[in-house]
């Protein structure tokens, strides 16, 4: 549904500036709704509209930024940091990245947004061709979760090389490496790049396809055979049978067995 939802925020968005210039005048477009509210007569509308920005602001910062941020860097460190450690990293780090800068002008904004969607393309790619092509939708979810496992490398089956899937990180180079002139000249327009802004013009579209077909072509030669299962193994078919007792208490021994069997076949 996102494609659809932002599509009609797009448009509204666009229809509201396109009303306040012409209802209000002046040298440009008011792409900046907090420009678009200054506008107003009301005090109330004012304060409404404001708060509305504010409160939007504040929900989606800690739902989409702070506690994707802090599972991230909790499954870096899970002994030294938690959720409410991540988010505190996480607010902290956002210092680095001068967002009053970013937040200057809708212009540099549109721009910052341009450059972050050059590295989500390639990530979208390598997540969907290697869940619905490469793994046949097939993953062992228990596995994902596993510290240590005898039956395969430190790290469990997803252990990779040394911890890291050069495969993704050979495809998330390549998807991005065309785009970086053009993001260097959309930052700093003084530093010229030639014919190198165009790819960064279709950023996410070029990157998307250009990871996913060196993800999928590397991933065929190279194939990381540990990482495959016959059958997927869900959450709840695991959690399930650990749970499940019989009617005396006792846990039933027999289909933990099978699920511990499917698990490591």
């Amino acid at each position: 549904m996102l494609p659809i939802i932002f599509t009609f925020l797009s448009f509204i968005g666009i229809v509201a500036s396109s009303a306040g210039y012409a209802r209000y005048g002046g040298d440009t477009i008011p792409w900046d709704p907090i420009v678009l509210i200054s506008h107003w007569s009301s005090r109330a509308c004012r304060f409404f509209g404001a708060f509305s920005f504010a409160l939007a602001s504040l929900g989606v910062n800690i739902s989409a930024n702070s506690i994707s941020a802090a599972n991230d860097l909790t499954a870096l460190a899970p002994g030294y940091i938690n959720l409410r450690r991540g988010q505190i990293i996480c607010g902290l780090l956002s210092w680095c990245l001068v967002p009053w800068k970013i937040l200057v002008s809708a212009g540099n904004f549109l721009n910052f947004m341009s450059a972050y969607a050059i590295f989500l393309g390639p990530i979208a790619g390598i997540m969907l061709f290697d869940f619905w092509v490469l793994k046949d939708r097939k993953y062992d979810t228990l596995a994902l979760y596993q510290i240590e496992n005898p039956t395969y490398r430190y790290g469990g089956r997803w252990w990779w090389w040394w911890g890291v899937n050069w495969r993704a990180v050979l495809a998330f180079v390549v998807g991005v490496a065309p785009n970086l002139p053009g993001l260097i000249n959309s930052v700093n327009s003084e530093i010229g790049v030639g014919v190198g802004v165009h790819p960064y013009q279709f950023g996410w579209l070029l990157g998307f396809v250009a990871t996913s077909l060196v993800y999928v072509l590397v991933s065929m030669v190279f194939p990381a055979r540990e990482a495959l299962v016959e059958v997927a193994v869900m959450p709840e078919e695991v959690y399930d049978a650990r749970e499940r007792e019989d009617g005396d208490g006792s846990t039933d021994d027999q289909e933990k067995g099978e699920v511990r069997e499917k698990v490591v076949s």
